[in-house]
C-alpha cells in the first residue's frame, strides 16, 4: 500500500505562507475490502482453471497426440510441484515479503498460463504446467496470510470466509466456462482466460497490497532441507497417486514409500539441527496447531475423496452423463461459497469449534442419506442433498482455517499457512487414492457376497430368471441360446447391484470418518481464548 508522508510545519514559518496539502492515509475499513477483492480475483485465476483442465483432457490428448499414461502428468506434475512449494512459504516470504512474493507469484503464474496455451506437444505442456504450479504454489497460503494481517483479530473469521467464497467461484463456473471454450473455440482458451482476470487482479494488488507487518530477512539457502523435503513430498505423492495402478504391495510403490520415509527422517533431523532451517519445526510444539493440522488433513481427505466418489457414482451407478453431473454439482459449489462466507462471519461471534462440530454431524447425516439415492431418484432430490453437503462443508472449512491461523503467533502465521496448504494437498491426494482403493475392494466384496446369495434370502431368483428369459424371447432370441444369455444378463445385474452397494458402503464409511475426524476439535481453542 502506498504510504504518503505528511509534511510537518517548521517553527518560525510565515503564517501567511501557503502550506502544502496534506494527504491522509487510506481508510483502513475501506482498504481491507479492496485488498479482499484483489485476493478473490487472484484466487479466481487458479480455481477456474482447476475445473476447466479436467474436462479438457480428452481433447488435449488428441491435440497433443498423448497417451493416457502421459496426459495424467498434466495433473500430477502440477499437483506435486505446487505441494512442494507450499512449505517453503515461510522461508521465501521471509526474504521477499508478502507483497513482492504475491505479485511475483501471480505474474509468473500468468506467464506460465499463456505458455500452456501455446504448448505444441505433451512434453512442453508438462514443463509449462510445472512452471504454472511454481507460481500457484504460494498464492493460496499467501492469500490467507495477507487477509490474516489485513483484518483485525475480531474479523479474521470473516477474512477466511471471504477467501473460501472466492475459491468456490472456480468450481461453480470453471466446468461450464471450460466446456464452452472447448466446444466453441479451443481448449487453449482455458489457459488464456486466466490472463485478463489475472491482469485485473495484479493491477488491483499492486495498488492495494501493503508490504506486510514482518520485516524481510536475509537468509541463506537451506539446501539440504529443501532437497530432503522435495524428495519426501514427490516420492510420497507419486506412491499414493499411482498405487491404484500398481497396487500397494508392488515393489515400485513400496520403494517410493520407503524413500519417502527415509527422506522425511532426514528432513526432520536437518531442520532441527540447522540454525536457519527451511521450515521451523518448532511450530509443532504448539499443541493447538497440531490439533488444527490433524483436523485440516482429515477434512481435506474426506472432501476430495467424496468428490471423486460422487463424480463416479453419478455417472457410473446412476447413469447421468458428464453434462448432467455438472449441472448437479454446480449449485452445490455456489452454496459452499455462500455458507463459507456466512460461517466465517459467525466464527468471529462464537467459538469456531461449535460450528465445526455442528457441520461435521450434519455432513455425516448427509453422507448417510446418500444411501437412499438410486436410479429412480429425481435429479432435484440429488441436487438438494448435494446442496446440504456443501452447506455442511461451509460450516466446517472457514472456522477450521480461522482456528489454524489464530493458533499461531504473528511471526509464524506465514509459515503456518504454507504448512496448512501442504496438509490440505496431501490430504486431498490421500483421499482420492484411498477412495479409489476402497471402492475397488468393496465392489469385489459385494460381488462375492451376491454370488454366494448372502443378500438374496427371500428373493425370487427363479422368478427373476424366468422374467429375463421371457424378455429375451420377446426380443427375438432363440430358445437354445437362453441359458447363456440369461447368465450374461444376470451377471451384469449382479455387478451393477454390487457396485451400487459398494458406493453405499463408501458413503457410510465416510460419514463415520467425518465424525471421528471431528473429535480433536473438542480441544481446539483460539489463541488467548
Amino acid at each position: 500500500m502506498t504510504r504518503i508522508s505528511q509534511p510537518s510545519s517548521q517553527s518560525g514559518e510565515d503564517d501567511h505562507e501557503p502550506k502544502p496539502a496534506q494527504v491522509s492515509e487510506p481508510d483502513p475499513q475501506r482498504a481491507k475490502w479492496v485488498i479482499s477483492i484483489a485476493i478473490i480475483l487472484g484466487s479466481l485465476t487458479t480455481s477456474v482453471m482447476f475445473g476447466s483442465v479436467n474436462i479438457a483432457l480428452p481433447t488435449m490428448m488428441t491435440s497433443l497426440r498423448a497417451e493416457v499414461n502421459q496426459i495424467q502428468w498434466i495433473l500430477t506434475a502440477f499437483m506435486i510441484t505446487r505441494t512442494v512449494m507450499m512449505p517453503t512459504l515461510g522461508w521465501v516470504g521471509g526474504m521477499l515479503g508478502n507483497r513482492r512474493l504475491y505479485l511475483g507469484s501471480l505474474s509468473f503464474y500468468l506467464l506460465a498460463s499463456g505458455l500452456c496455451g501455446l504448448a505444441w506437444n505433451i512434453e512442453s505442456m508438462i514443463v509449462f504446467r510445472i512452471m504454472q504450479a511454481i507460481g500457484a504454489g504460494y498464492l493460496a497460503p499467501l492469500s490467507l496470510t495477507i487477509l490474516h494481517e489485513t483484518f483485525p483479530a475480531n474479523e479474521r473469521g470473516t477474512a477466511m470466509g471471504i477467501f473460501m467464497a472466492g475459491l468456490s467461484l472456480g468450481p461453480a463456473i470453471g466446468p461450464w466456462l471450460g466446456g464452452y471454450f472447448i466446444e466453441q473455440v479451443s481448449w487453449r482458451w482455458i489457459f488464456y482466460i486466466n490472463i485478463p482476470i489475472g491482469l485485473v487482479a495484479l493491477g488491483t494488488a499492486m495498488v492495494t497490497l501493503p508490504e506486510g507487518k514482518q520485516e524481510r530477512q536475509k537468509r541463506t539457502v537451506d539446501l539440504l532441507g529443501l532437497t530432503t523435503m522435495a524428495v519426501f513430498v514427490v516420492s510420497l505423492l507419486l506412491a499414493v497417486s499411482q498405487a491404484r495402478d500398481y497396487g500397494w504391495s508392488d515393489p515400485y510403490i513400496v520403494s517410493l514409500l520407503a524413500l519417502s520415509g527415509l527422506s522425511l527422517s532426514a528432513f526432520i533431523v536437518t531442520e532441527l539441527t540447522d540454525e536457519m532451517p527451511l521450515v521451523d519445526l518448532r511450530i509443532y510444539a504448539n499443541v493447538q496447531f497440531i490439533l488444527a493440522s490433524v483436523v485440516t488433513f482429515f477434512n481435506s481427505l474426506t472432501n476430495f475423496g467424496m468428490n471423486f466418489i460422487m463424480t463416479l457414482f453419478l455417472q457410473r451407478a446412476i447413469g447421468y452423463n458428464a453434462q448432467q453431473a455438472g449441472e448437479i454439482l454446480s449449485p452445490s459449489a455456489l452454496m459452499w461459497g455462500v455458507t463459507s462466507l456466512f460461517s466465517g462471519r459467525l466464527a468471529d461471534k462464537m467459538e469456531p469449534r461449535w460450528l465445526i462440530l455442528g457441520g461435521s454431524v450434519m455432513l455425516a447425516l448427509v453422507f448417510y442419506t446418500f444411501v437412499t439415492i438410486s436410479v429412480w431418484s429425481g435429479m432435484g432430490f440429488i441436487i438438494v442433498l448435494m446442496i446440504l453437503r456443501s452447506l455442511a462443508r461451509g460450516l466446517i472449512q472457514s472456522p477450521i482455517m480461522t482456528l489454524v491461523m489464530s493458533s499461531l503467533p504473528d511471526d509464524h502465521v506465514r509459515l503456518g499457512a504454507g504448512l496448512r496448504g501442504l496438509l490440505n494437498s496431501l490430504g486431498g491426494t490421500f483421499g482420492v487414492a484411498l477412495a479409489g482403493y476402497w471402492l475397488q475392494q468393496r465392489v469385489a466384496v459385494r460381488t462375492r457376497m451376491l454370488q454366494e446369495n448372502q443378500h438374496l434370502e427371500g428373493f425370487d431368483v427363479e422368478g427373476l430368471v424366468g422374467s429375463v428369459q421371457e424378455q429375451l424371447l420377446l426380443a427375438g432370441d432363440q430358445v437354445f441360446s437362453l441359458p447363456a444369455k440369461t447368465q450374461v444378463v444376470l451377471n451384469r445385474w449382479l455387478v451393477q447391484e454390487a457396485t451400487a452397494f459398494a458406493y453405499y458402503d463408501m458413503f457410510v464409511m465416510t460419514a463415520v470418518l467425518v465424525l471421528l475426524a471431528a473429535i480433536p476439535v473438542i480441544w481446539l481453542r483460539r489463541r488467548g481464548g
